[in-house]
């Protein structure tokens, strides 16, 4: 019988730390969730998409947040701060302390009638953070020419 008590205070006693350790990690991590905007369409020409974050973490939240366009350039009508990587790549930088949130608006030009995508990604800004990515719906947007309409239509959203 003894055994058996002191197995059970001894699990009892494991659950307990395990549920501590959680508990800790998620107060000293900052948890950043992001998501599109979703257009229901888009033009050719110039366009807009907005992009969200917050931090439900108990940490501050140091990192970028990258957009990429697939047949589509990034436009300089875009406010700074942000880093051109190329033609097709912008990236944002964003401190958030726990439960703070943030948006940010970027403008891009569609020349062409193929296949649009609209992709969005974060990344760390600093090695040492510990930081828990939450991409929320939609992270990724696909859009298809209608030639009838003379508009890009949304297809795909995940």
């Amino acid at each position: 019988m003894g055994s058996k008590k002191s197995t059970l205070i001894t699990l009892t006693s494991v659950v307990v730390a395990v549920i501590l350790a959680m508990a800790t990690i998620q107060s000293t991590q900052a948890s950043i969730d992001f998501w599109l905007e979703k257009p229901y369409t888009l033009t050719k020409g110039v366009n807009q998409i907005t992009f969200y974050c917050e931090n439900g973490g108990g940490m501050d939240g140091d990192f970028y947040l990258t957009i990429t366009f697939t047949n589509a350039v990034f436009s300089t009508q875009t406010e700074l701060p942000y880093t051109k990587v190329d033609d097709s790549t912008v990236k944002v930088k964003f401190v958030l302390h726990p439960d703070d949130s943030n948006q940010k608006t970027i403008y891009f030009l569609v020349n062409e009638t193929a296949e649009v995508s609209i992709k969005l990604s974060l990344e760390k800004a600093s090695l040492i953070q510990f930081l828990k990515p939450n991409d929320l719906f939609p992270t990724q947007l696909t859009y298809q020419w209608n030639e009838e309409s003379q508009v890009f239509n949304c297809t795909k959203a995940q």
